[in-house]
């Protein structure tokens, strides 16, 4: 999996998000289709809520 910027004008695709996306999150041997395009502040949400899923596990 691969974090890149977003090389295209589109908007940001998590829930009812309206800006426009700075990153696109690329699955391993997927197609076009499979690609997330994400916004900055999406992103950094996104990124707490695994660090606290998985140190919730990790402390288990």
């Amino acid at each position: 999996m691969q974090l890149v910027k977003c090389k295209y004008r589109i908007k940001c695709e998590l829930g009812a998000c309206g800006n426009r996306a700075d990153y696109s999150l690329l699955p391993a041997r997927s197609g076009i289709r499979s690609i997330l395009h994400v916004c900055e502040p999406c992103l950094t949400e996104l990124s707490a809520l695994i660090s606290e899923e998985l140190g919730e596990k990790e402390g288990k």
